[in-house]
């Protein structure tokens, strides 16, 4: 199968499926403004040079039309609502699936009316659409999709990498001692909403009770100076460690060298750090966000606070350091639910039947119901 994909280029999350598909012997192509080698994989820039985002955005546009007329692919996949979701409804293209990722949906069409049109406009034509919650399936809905057209499909866990109980050398990496207590947050620097300076806050105060602690922040994207300023201004100076961007054949090593997983964001999905975190085990806090309930029930697998509460953040931070048999109770069940719902093979698979079944007309299993059939819309 020949498949077009219109995503955000040099992301673990496009390298990640496009290389599922290509190392299975299907013919991809990535057309994106941020181009870069991606092994088994023809990528084709769509930037172009004009003054002012609409015209560069137009002439973009040509060049996604030009190439997939050359291309004539069996199928266009699109990645991201925001600007690539765009050019995937004006390229006219047909069959083009479009994957939602997070703040393209809970954020962006709600900036502006012109952003909320074009949202509508490009949910309403997808022949399909995935996301990695009911919740942002039922938020696209919202804005127009069609509730039988929108499916759950996970980015996925690979199992081989994300598991309890294996090595890791990051605390002897990092110089902390095999008996302290380690809070991990790994959070994009890129957006307030991943609200890191509450965590910063939260983990100041128990670190004036137990000074022992300390605290790993990594982020995929964007710049930690501010942070670090922040933690210093905080007191956060000493067993503090900013490591920046975790390759992700690395990602596992500092979740099973640390006892929590913290990810307090006030908007997001399904995160893919969170779905690794239970597969490796790990005591888990997160928000009260629709989709992380989806998977983190409050004092059954997880502790669960309001995004910005920086004081029930030290309380369950707190309960969780001090009761290793609540966290390993906790870890356990998680690492068991991750595995029946998010294996990274078993979700590309369903992909595969969703581009059969709009390019060949093939049945979908019946794991694969849209969350109108599920009765969820």
């Amino acid at each position: 199968m020949r498949i077009a994909y219109l995503s955000i280029g040099r992301h673990l999350h496009t390298e990640r499926w496009i290389q599922y598909f290509a190392q299975r012997g299907h013919d991809c192509h990535l057309l994106t403004v941020q181009p870069g080698p991606i092994e088994g994989v023809q990528v084709h820039d769509i930037r172009t040079r004009a003054p002012g985002k609409p015209l560069r955005y137009w002439l973009s546009l040509r060049k996604v039309r030009t190439i997939l007329k050359g291309l004539k692919p069996d199928l266009l996949h699109t990645h991201f609502l925001t600007g690539y979701g765009y050019w995937g409804h004006y390229s006219r293209f047909s069959p083009n699936i479009l994957t939602v990722w997070g703040d393209d949906v809970y954020v962006t069409p709600y900036e502006n009316f012109l952003k909320g049109w074009l949202a509508r406009r490009a949910l309403r034509s997808a022949s399909a659409l995935t996301g990695d919650s009911v919740d942002i399936l039922q938020r696209c809905v919202a804005l127009g999709a069609a509730p039988e057209r929108c499916y759950e499909i996970q980015w996925g866990v690979d199992f081989s990498i994300f598991y309890p109980g294996r090595g890791s050398r990051v605390r002897e990496k990092l110089g902390i001692p095999e008996s302290a207590p380690v809070v991990f947050s790994p959070r994009s620097f890129t957006q307030a909403y991943y609200n890191i300076d509450i965590i910063i806050g939260a983990v100041a105060r128990l670190q004036q009770e137990r000074p022992a602690l300390h605290v790993i922040f990594a982020g995929y994207e964007g710049d930690q100076a501010p942070f670090r300023a922040l933690a210093a201004r905080a007191g956060l100076t000493r067993h503090t460690h900013f490591v920046g961007r975790i390759p992700h054949e690395d990602f596992a090593d500092y979740l099973v060298a640390s006892e929590v997983f913290v990810s307090v964001p006030s908007v997001d999905a399904t995160a893919v750090s969170l779905l690794e975190a239970m597969a490796c085990g790990r005591a888990i806090v997160v928000s009260s966000l629709a989709s992380s309930l989806e998977w983190i029930r409050a004092e059954e697998n997880g502790l669960v606070v309001p995004p910005r509460d920086e004081g029930a953040l030290v309380d369950a931070l707190r309960k969780l350091l001090d009761d290793a048999a609540l966290r390993a109770r906790f870890g356990k069940i998680c690492a068991e639910e991750v595995r029946r719902r998010a294996d990274h093979d078993r979700n590309m698979q369903w992909m595969l039947r969703l581009y059969e079944h709009y390019t060949e007309n093939q049945p979908l299993p019946e794991e694969l119901r849209s969350i109108k059939e599920r009765g969820l819309s």
